[in-house]
């Protein structure tokens, strides 16, 4: 099967004429076209097609480079700590600026997404009956760590979804009214990600806000597939909190993630104490680190409770690097459109193919990075494994294909030659 030339966005879609179209459109190839060389993996191997950033994505070198230095400075330095000291509060700085929040003060570093969302389900205060609401695919970490309270009187509901799914063949973006009917007097919080890892949908967390945290009710946001991929207002969105790694949009290695508090949420936890006390949460700690029984422990006001001291510095020292290029350099506005260039590129590819793309369609809806092509899983899995090296993820819905700011049209165009030869093979949609 001949393999025709990419489908186009129209210049009404853009909102320009053709030719401001095709000038955007080349702008951004050539800006990440420069960028892609920073990842040797893609850059450096034409038979790699890396198409998993929603998983991790493939280092780079400013990230390397920021390792390096911390390397370096661990086998040079006399007293090194005290600079990785100073390089976390700027990148504190800088992921406050990346999610545009109220202050540097409002964010804490943790291990992961799960060590976050732990930190603020273990904060919310409930009686025996009062329930939290969560849908039926949410991300496991979010749904187990409201579940492990049921034991001690939290009904935690799961709105269904999967099989009205089925149903339409459509899956749709979560808003306050699909949450609407389980939501009452007694709902303590709700739980939500605002880009699905699975399908890719974007659900509408800022209606959800809208619609429930005036009345008391805390929503609390997994943020791990928007963070680093789209830009993020995380005030304008109006959540109580959001955690997320930084090893997805933002490229860290693993072990580094953030958990933001907002100012008014926090004050309405009421002087949380943290699930795990650690002598950095404590803000009149004595420098001798002499703890007096008979004193106050004064916790910091703010999401800087949730800290541990033995973090990872090595990934603090790469998240100022990253985030730096990112905001400064790549750009969020610019990572968003070329994403969601490529994400329709390949989408009205599929379109053409026959290949059925799971979850919405709008730009509003959906992520810029996920396209999930309804394929069987089994055959197409294998089928993708043997055609070189392609990485995607092969999840219930299908073949999850995510892009990163590495990634380029020809990725597309490779893609979608190998699936010509599985639908001229006669694999089973």
């Amino acid at each position: 099967m001949v393999c025709r030339p990419i489908a186009k966005k129209t210049a009404a879609q853009y909102g320009g004429t053709a030719d401001d179209v095709a000038n955007e459109e080349k702008r951004l190839a050539d800006k990440f076209a420069v960028f892609r060389r920073l990842v040797p993996l893609v850059s450096q191997n034409e038979d790699v097609i890396f198409l998993n950033a929603a998983s991790a994505p493939p280092s780079n070198l400013i990230i390397h480079e920021a390792i390096t230095r911390y390397s370096s400075d661990a086998l040079y330095e006399p007293r090194p700590y005290t600079k990785w000291q100073e390089t976390k509060e700027e990148a504190r700085r800088l992921v406050a600026r990346c999610i545009n929040a109220e202050a540097p003060e409002t964010v804490a570093f943790t291990r992961d997404t799960t060590e976050g969302l732990g930190s603020f389900i273990r904060s919310v205060t409930f009686e025996k009956g009062d329930n939290v609401v969560i849908i039926d695919t949410e991300h496991p970490n979010m749904a187990y760590g409201w579940l492990a309270l049921r034991d001690a009187g939290l009904e935690v509901r799961q709105v269904p979804t999967i099989a009205g799914a089925e149903t339409t063949g459509r899956i749709d973006a979560i808003a306050a009214e699909t949450l609407r009917p389980y939501v009452d007097d007694r709902t303590r919080a709700i739980g939500i990600s605002s880009i699905s890892f699975d399908s890719g949908q974007r659900n509408d967390v800022a209606g959800i806000c809208a619609a429930f945290r005036p009345r008391g009710i805390h929503v609390l946001a997994d943020m791990t597939q928007q963070v680093g991929f789209t830009p993020v207002d995380i005030q304008a969105l109006g959540i109580s909190a959001g955690a997320f790694s930084l090893h997805k949009g933002l490229n860290c290695p693993t072990g580094i993630g953030a958990l933001y508090i907002s100012p008014k949420a926090f004050a309405e936890l009421d002087d949380p104490m943290p699930p795990i006390v650690s002598m950095a949460a404590v803000e009149n700690i004595k420098e001798d680190l002499l703890v007096r029984g008979d004193e106050p422990v004064d916790f910091y006001p703010d999401a800087r409770r949730f800290e541990h001291a033995n973090m990872s510095l090595v990934g603090v020292v790469a998240a100022e690097a990253f985030t730096r290029f990112y905001l400064d350099a790549l750009g969020p506005a610019d990572v968003e459109a070329h994403l969601y260039n490529l994400t329709g590129m390949l989408g009205k590819e599929c379109e053409r193919l026959g290949i059925p793309v799971v979850g919405p369609r709008e730009r509003s809806r959906r992520a810029p990075h996920i396209c999930v092509l309804g394929l069987n899983s089994e055959g197409w899995g294998a089928h993708l494994r043997g055609s070189g090296n392609t990485r995607v993820t092969v999840n219930r819905l299908g073949v999850r294909v995510s892009f990163g700011f590495y990634s380029s049209v020809e990725d597309v165009r490779r893609l979608v030659k190998i699936l010509e030869l599985g639908a001229a093979k006669g694999l089973l949609l």
